[in-house]
């Protein structure tokens, strides 16, 4: 069985939500900092790796997810299952030593994960001496589901071990007499979903202490602008304590988050809030964002409201880039802590267009780490850290996105490989995509000593070699599939050089001496397309040795996917057609040590073809039965909240070959320029035999992600699906059309009631629709409904008239009363495309 990863907006995540689904991780201590090479040992960073310390890159969750090394940093983040983007929130710990996850707000309360963040002993430390008296630890209200309980002394600040219980919001612990203070996190499966973290001070002395935290005690806390149309889009709340432990709890969304106001030396809350404007979600998003963080040192007031004013903040322009077409992208940030304080990176996150620019205004002089997603791509962003006022802009996903420099390396009589960052982008933010499918192939006088199945993922390969210098050629492959990947769809890299385990000259962490080349096409458009005529691109090759010195010595293009090949001029450039769809680049180079490499990017940006793009068919991949819901309509209510509607999708894909992944997606309008897109979440291709699969994932929907209701009615949907030997491929744009509609209501109102036989009787009806935007119901105008009548004794209705809902969604009709019996609206056929056909309520009427 083979998974396909073809997820919305998001790939991974360090701490925050995406209003409405993607809910929030949580990331913590990691005490040493792992060099680029023992990444590559481990597994690497965009870090995988398997389960053991932390020092691993991945601990899989009780709910499935993974616990994840954030790359660069010293901290963690969840991700969801093998890939699949993070659905849960967390609260989470960090003490002597070792990290614990705890899944809260889930259905089914699940059970904490523990790690150790350092090298020292295996198994679980501890926390405090074992003590003789017994804490019991409760909500008022036998409120919350599944909790996660942390417990100090503060007068040594000593952290002690709360045993919690798994279905309820409650816990025991066992401690000597003194001070304490505890924290408890928790959150509902509600519709609301308001997270909490309440506190509480108290005192142990010789009998067992009950100690109730109360709800009704916190407060919500947040941070706002002066501009009255930004809403919270994602914030995280997290707690430290003199000693340098760290408790928090990230998720909901535009939810609030309740904290219980305290006084206590030496704590300090720290919040993160994202703020967007009102209206947007994830299918639309915001063209502004507000990224502002606040310290409660000692204090949390009875009002953790903070206000700032637009006008104080920093503020600069965010341009992203788009593949040839549109897509929507999520940006995730979190504040860099200062040297002198625990680390914790609680990440918020707002989703945004690309093509399109985003006006962000910032807290000053704060540092930010940052990271853009954009489907299974995600491009890691340098720190910044803003003065008040107005700041230069930057780009994000300036094509040719292509490989970055990795950390290959050699150790004495050992080769290790590992190239994960396939989508840089021009500006040299560093970025991957985690559903490519990568091959590695190391061969030595014929020699072949790595030669790797094409895989997903981030892996690392190695090979023992002679001590004595030899030489060697590697090659790496990369290709990229779905909507998400139109361009550099293929990206190789063949390298020759020489290598031995000696050497007398200094090696930046033992890199292998490879060659990079870049490319930069200053004529592109926000959507990496270059316009008909003469465009320039400009090469450079640069060595992983500084010592060396590289120089560019050929490059060519393509317009028929690498087909055939034409010399660009000796100033770089090239002739680009009025119909070309897509252009392809290769470039060879070499050094003064007579390392070579070439470099080819398939698709490395669009032409002026591209905004028609047909259904793609290379080799002999056959799509059929495709389904989404049942080929039924997809109805979204807007009262349903913040959660979202899992709709099953199918499709039967074959090749003599055999199927090796293959993905989904529903999107409105053009394929070229959709109007929204929502990719499966997750795509599972399981063998039916030797050629066929079917492959099967989820559709999630919820009203937040919608937002508009102008994105109710027709959908299509794409399918695309890759034989087992990457020889074959089919892509179809228009596989299928489904419906994604909202619910009605149609009321009947006959009055007066009861009526005098052959006396006026006027029959009103109310004609409302779900509203996506507030979850309310909105009138329905403009529709045609008929009034039908049912005599009593009788069981057929039959049309008696009609008439067209006003702006309020209102209709009325007046008529003489004959006979008992009842009325009934009927909107009829009026609503095929936009919503539900709705329920029909009648009203008995009695005649006298």
């Amino acid at each position: 069985m083979h998974v396909t990863k073809s997820r919305r907006i998001l790939r991974r995540t360090v701490m925050g939500a995406l209003a409405g689904v993607l809910a929030a991780t949580g990331t913590t201590l990691l005490p040493d900092q792992v060099s680029a090479a023992e990444q590559a040992a481990n597994g690497g960073g965009p870090v995988r790796a398997t389960k053991g310390t932390a020092k691993d890159a991945g601990v899989k969750l009780s709910t499935g997810e993974r616990l994840e090394r954030i790359p660069g940093t010293k901290g963690f983040r969840v991700a969801g299952a093998d890939g699949r983007p993070a659905t849960g929130t967390y609260a989470f710990a960090q003490a002597d030593g070792e990290l614990t996850v705890q899944p809260i707000g889930w259905k089914q309360p699940l059970p904490a994960t523990t790690v150790r963040t350092d090298e020292s002993g295996s198994g679980m430390t501890p926390y405090g001496a074992t003590a003789n008296q017994r804490v019991n630890f409760s909500v008022a209200g036998d409120r919350g589901s599944g909790a996660f309980i942390s417990l100090w002394n503060t007068s040594t600040w000593t952290r002690h071990s709360v045993e919690s219980e798994q279905y309820a919001a409650k816990g025991t612990a066992n401690v000597p007499p003194g001070t304490y203070f505890a924290t408890i996190q928790y959150d509902y499966y509600a519709e609301t979903r308001p997270a909490y973290l309440l506190t509480k001070s108290f005192t142990v002395g010789s009998t067992t202490a009950n100690v109730v935290f109360d709800e009704t005690a916190a407060k919500p806390m947040g941070i706002v602008a002066d501009d009255t149309g930004a809403r919270r889009a994602g914030a995280a709340v997290w707690l430290t304590t003199p000693n340098g432990d760290t408790v928090g709890q990230v998720g909901g969304g535009a939810d609030k988050i309740f904290v219980t106001p305290f006084t206590m030396s030496g704590v300090t809350v720290h919040l993160h809030d994202v703020l967007a404007k009102y209206g947007s979600s994830q299918l639309k998003p915001s063209p502004y964002r507000y990224d502002l963080v606040h310290q409660f040192k000692s204090t949390v007031p009875a009002n953790p409201i903070v206000t700032v004013k637009t006008a104080s903040l920093a503020k600069t322009v965010t341009t992203f880039h788009a593949q040839a077409g549109r897509q929507t992208g999520r940006l995730d940030s979190w504040r860099k802590p200062a040297d002198t304080e625990p680390f914790v990176a609680a990440q918020a996150a707002s989703t945004v267009t690309a093509p399109g620019t985003l006006t962000e205004y910032v807290t000053p002089n704060v540092t930010f780490g940052r990271s853009f997603y954009d489907g299974d791509n995600q491009v890691d962003l340098d720190d910044r850290t803003l003065p008040a006022g107005t700041s230069a802009g930057e780009t994000v996903g300036r094509g040719p996105l292509q490989p970055g420099a990795g950390a290959s390396d050699r150790r004495s009589t050992r080769i290790g490989l590992y190239e994960p960052y396939s989508y840089s982008d021009a500006d040299g933010n560093r970025g991957a995509d985690y559903g490519a499918l990568q091959k590695y192939r190391l061969t030595s006088r014929g020699v072949t000593l790595v030669d790797s199945a094409y895989e997903e993922g981030f892996k690392a390969y190695g090979a023992d070699v002679p001590q004595a210098a030899a030489p060697y050629e590697f090659t790496h492959t990369t290709i990229r599939r779905g909507p998400h990947a139109r361009l550099s769809t293929r990206l190789v890299r063949e390298w020759t050089f020489t290598s031995s385990g000696y050497s007398s000259v200094p090696r930046q962490d033992n890199f292998l001496p490879l060659l990079d080349v870049a490319f930069d096409v200053p004529g592109l458009d926000s959507r990496n397309t270059a316009p008909a005529g003469t465009v320039r691109v400009a090469t450079t090759v640069t060595s992983r040795w500084e010592t060396a010195t590289a120089s560019l010595t050929g490059l060519e293009y393509s317009v028929d996917d690498g087909a055939t090949w034409r010399p660009a001029s000796a100033e770089g450039d090239i002739t680009v057609g009025a119909d070309d769809r897509f252009l392809s680049l290769r470039a060879t180079g070499t050094d003064d040590s007579g390392a070579t490499v070439r470099t080819t990017l398939i698709r490395a940006f669009g032409g002026p073809g591209s905004v028609r793009l047909p259904d793609e068919s290379t080799g002999d991949v056959t799509i059929s039965g495709v389904t989404v819901n049942g080929n039924n309509p997809i109805v979204v209510d807007g009262a349903y909240g913040q959660y979202p509607i899992f709709v099953k999708a199918a499709f039967t894909a074959s090749s003599p070959a055999g199927i090796a992944r293959g993905g989904m997606t529903l999107y409105k309008g053009s394929y070229e320029r959709p109007d929204a897109v929502i990719p499966l979440l997750w795509t599972v291709c399981s063998p039916a035999n030797g050629t066929t699969a079917s492959c099967t994932g989820d559709v999630a929907i919820a009203p937040r992600d919608l937002a508009d209701n102008a994105l109710a009615g027709e959908w299509k949907v794409a399918v695309w699906a890759e034989s087992q030997d990457g020889t074959s491929y089919a892509d179809r744009h228009t596989a299928r059309t489904v419906r994604i509609v909202r619910t009605t209501r149609l009321t009947t109102d006959a009055t007066p009631e009861p009526v005098t036989k052959g006396a006026t009787l006027t029959v009103t009806a109310r004609f409302t629709a779900s509203d996506w935007l507030t979850g309310g119901q909105l009138g329905f105008p403009g529709q045609r409904v008929n009034l039908e009548f049912r005599q009593a004794g009788t069981t057929g209705y039959a049309l008696v008239g009609s008439a067209v809902t006003d702006s309020t969604g209102k209709a009325a009709v007046t008529l003489k009363a004959t006979y008992d019996g009842e009325y009934r609206w009927n909107a009829g056929p009026s609503l095929i495309l936009t919503t539900t056909k709705p329920a029909l309520t009648p009203d008995a009427i009695d005649v006298r």
